[in-house]
């Protein structure tokens, strides 16, 4: 790889599964390592794995779902360098106050193949089990922030949701039904991937881009205020103590 060239790293969404991947380069790990990488939003995990085999990006920060899809489905060459973030609720209107009270009711689903889409129905399988029948998804056309919209306007009774818009939508009335980490689940929201094919050609590069996303975890675990203040810029949080309690949650 000539030394000159500049890598671009994608990222799926403005959420805290992106947090450690912007911390990196926020501060200069990649450029530590002779890196020249340039961070950029795509459409989603599908618009991930699309830049990484158009060769738009060299690696990116996406959800688990959306690469395994793409190997099983597509048979693409897309392997996960690092894990990342694992944290997902399902959360209910002001009307809600427990997971018990989703009986008959309705779950907001993407329908975009990504996490979302995997842990709604996982978890409206697991409430079978526990007797909460009936539980049926509506889709939703919003991401983002504009699914705390969605369910506060009560288009459905539930959604799954990520911080920093889970503490925005808690403050709003909103209520965690379901910490998916009760189950024991663990289904990365963020990690590094690229393509196998690339990773042969460019071994030493990457290297060096795992040492230094491994750096920026460390960076954005024990040092609150730099990563509280990377995650309300990069996610246009407009109130510091909604990226604070992102980061304490």
């Amino acid at each position: 790889m000539p030394e000159n060239l500049r890598l671009v790293a994608g990222y799926a969404t403005t959420g805290q599964g992106a947090g450690p991947l912007i911390v990196t380069a926020r501060a200069g790990l990649f450029a530590k390592y002779d890196l020249g990488v340039e961070t950029r939003l795509m459409r989603g995990a599908r618009g991930v794995v699309k830049g990484l085999m158009d060769s738009e990006i060299q690696f990116g920060n996406l959800a688990a779902p959306a690469l395994l899809r793409s190997n099983l489905v597509e048979k693409s060459d897309l392997v996960f360098l690092t894990g990342g973030i694992n944290q997902q609720f399902l959360m209910g209107h002001a009307g809600i106050q427990g997971k018990e009270q989703l009986m008959n009711g309705t779950v907001g689903f993407l329908g975009d193949g990504g996490l979302n889409d995997v842990l709604v129905q996982f978890i409206i399988y697991q409430m079978g089990k526990e007797g909460i029948s009936g539980v049926k998804t509506i889709p939703l056309q919003d991401s983002g922030k504009d699914k705390i919209e969605s369910l506060l306007a009560k288009k459905c009774d539930a959604l799954v949701i990520t911080p920093p818009e889970a503490i925005e939508a808690k403050r709003r009335g909103c209520r965690i039904l379901v910490d998916f980490s009760d189950y024991g689940l663990n289904f990365a929201l963020g990690g590094l991937a690229a393509r196998k094919s690339y990773i042969r050609e460019n071994e030493a590069v990457f290297q060096k881009i795992v040492r230094a996303y491994l750096e920026g975890m460390h960076r954005y675990r024990t040092d609150r205020s730099f990563t509280v203040r990377v995650q309300q810029e990069y996610s246009e949080i407009s109130d510091r103590s909604i990226a604070e309690e992102t980061y304490d949650t």
